[in-house]
């Protein structure tokens, strides 16, 4: 077992919230310029700047607190395991989006130990908010302490949910989609997991749930959101070593109302 101090975790919390600070300025000032795609494979999009974006992140963890990193550009760096306490990076998520302009993207900069979420901190750079949070201790947004939602029935509601980029479109899995979701009061699809686990985290939206998402896209924003009252169940998933099934719930009635119809 891998254990830290609380007083550690909080020096942990600070070194997270530097490195996606320095990502998203760089990331914002990138928008000035002209867009380098590497690659669009699929639903999918690569650009240089999720590239240049995780070396300022791992530039920073690796001179203020070196430990093994998962990350989504490059993979792992170190004796990286399922139960290692390390950092767990997505430098762009919703690369998409930040793409065309949308402001619905961030950096995000988890710490896991023993397979569990420890504490995170997601930087939504175009709106300057930062969502921070350690487990067992507390989560803010911008400094303010902030709690889910608590909402318990899904008539209720409102679902933050996507399809990740290599996620079977055909039309059995969509009517599963339909079915799975048609009851919520509203649903929301922001191109963003980090994001939408942040917002449930800060009660914007109850719930979150995806299928086959990778570790790195979730990573900071499980511990943010657990760290905020809310219920975080994570499964393997079936697309590789990385994917997970996340459900996200602002009461444990709301998540045991999702399992039960996943």
């Amino acid at each position: 077992m891998q254990e830290m101090a609380p007083e550690d975790q909080q020096t942990a919390l600070n070194v997270a919230v530097e490195a996606v600070k320095a990502a998203g300025r760089q990331l914002l000032e990138l928008r000035h310029t002209p867009l380098e795609v590497l690659c669009e494979p699929g639903h999918d999009i690569k650009l240089r700047a999720d590239q240049l974006a995780e070396t300022s992140i791992l530039h920073v963890l690796n001179h203020r607190m070196p430990l093994p990193v998962l990350t989504e550009e490059s993979g792992e760096h170190g004796a990286v395991e399922e139960n290692s306490l390390m950092w767990i990076v997505d430098p762009l998520d919703g690369t998409f989006n930040y793409s065309r302009g949308m402001p619905l993207c961030c950096s995000s900069v988890g710490l896991w130990a023993n397979g569990e979420p420890l504490l995170g901190a997601v930087y939504h750079f175009f709106n300057d908010e930062l969502f921070t949070g350690i487990v067992g201790q507390g989560a803010w947004l911008n400094g303010r302490p902030m709690a889910a939602s608590g909402i318990t029935e899904i008539s209720k509601a409102a679902l933050a949910t996507g399809f990740p980029h290599h996620w079977d479109m055909g039309e059995e899995a969509l009517r599963a989609f339909i079915n799975q979701t048609q009851t919520f009061k509203k649903i929301r699809m922001l191109g963003s997991a980090a994001l939408m686990g942040a917002f449930t985290a800060c009660g914007w939206v109850d719930a979150y749930m995806e299928d086959d998402i990778w570790l790195w896209d979730i990573a900071a924003a499980a511990a943010i959101a657990k760290a905020a009252g809310a219920e975080v169940r994570l499964a393997p998933g079936n697309a590789g070593r990385w994917a997970r099934k996340i459900i996200c719930a602002s009461s444990l009635e709301l998540l045991n109302a999702l399992e039960a119809g996943a």
